[in-house]
């Protein structure tokens, strides 16, 4: 069941995938539990639709069954989501799903660490209507577009950017953190043939006084970063005008970095 945006039947599956390692690890699989997703996210966007769906659906399990899981255990029994969807057990979205903040993960101890930046700043959020991405499994396409293999120039080049950016994070310095989001030389360049007028929305963000500008996870959404709402607004608003002037239709969003994770709402529990 959704509200707002469709779920689409893989999402859906998702959250089944999650029920069912559940169940076969704590020997409930005699039992049966019907999910009802509720989505605020639109899906295949970019914006961790199906990495909530799975991070939500393990969270509420775990509380339905009266698990004290660790945030490993819980992260882990989230991935079946993801790999469900996209084929491989990737753990970015679930985290900040989860444990809300900015998130960095040590994917060989499968530990998380966890900053909420002090410095607050905005974000706008730009979701294109592209009717050519409808029923394509979007996810593992923006995957096949990136490089099999990756030069040393360039992973250090990038390991440089990635330094910067956490960096600029512990430092409250939001001029760095732009440049460094701004910064990409494996996905953006592969990914960017994905998104209708992508050097020219990023040409007009930063020209209008964004601080940094990006691609959403695999895309197509984008994103920027601004100091103050009313740029976000004012920014995102000219960015969705470019886009109608050449028959695109968008959807904007304007938020911030979230300091909770998930968490029960009322009715639930």
């Amino acid at each position: 069941m959704s509200r707002g945006f469709n779920v689409p039947s893989g999402e859906a599956n998702a959250a089944s995938a999650v029920v069912r390692c559940f169940m076969e690890e704590f020997g409930f699989s005699k039992h049966g539990i019907l999910v009802y997703v509720t989505k605020g996210i639109p899906p295949a966007m970019g914006l961790g639709s199906s990495g909530a769906t799975s991070a939500g659906t393990a969270y509420a399990i775990s509380k339905l069954l009266e698990l004290e899981l660790g945030p490993a255990d819980l992260l882990r029994l989230a991935s079946c989501g993801e790999k469900h969807v996209a084929g491989t057990a990737h753990y970015d979205n679930i985290a900040a799903s989860l444990f809300g903040g900015v998130v960095v993960i040590d994917v060989v101890k499968l530990q998380v660490h966890r900053y909420v930046p002090s410095n607050k700043f905005y974000i706008t959020i730009i979701v294109p209507r592209l009717p050519k991405l409808t029923g394509i499994k979007k996810t593992e396409y923006a995957r096949l577009l990136l490089p099999k293999k990756v030069g040393l120039t360039t992973h250090v080049m990038q390991t440089s950017s990635l330094a910067k950016l956490l960096y600029a994070l512990f430092t409250n310095d939001l001029e760095l953190l732009g440049e460094a989001i701004s910064t990409d030389f494996i996905a953006e360049p592969y990914r960017l043939k994905m998104i209708p007028y992508y050097r020219e929305l990023k040409k007009l963000a930063l020209d209008e006084g964004a601080l940094g500008f990006n691609i959403c996870g695999a895309g197509p959404s984008v994103f920027s970063i601004y100091k103050s709402r009313d740029d976000a607004m004012s920014v995102g608003r000219d960015l969705q005008g470019f886009l109608s002037k050449h028959e695109i239709e968008s959807h904007l969003i304007v938020t911030q970095v979230s300091e909770k994770g998930v968490e029960l709402s009322g009715g639930v529990g």
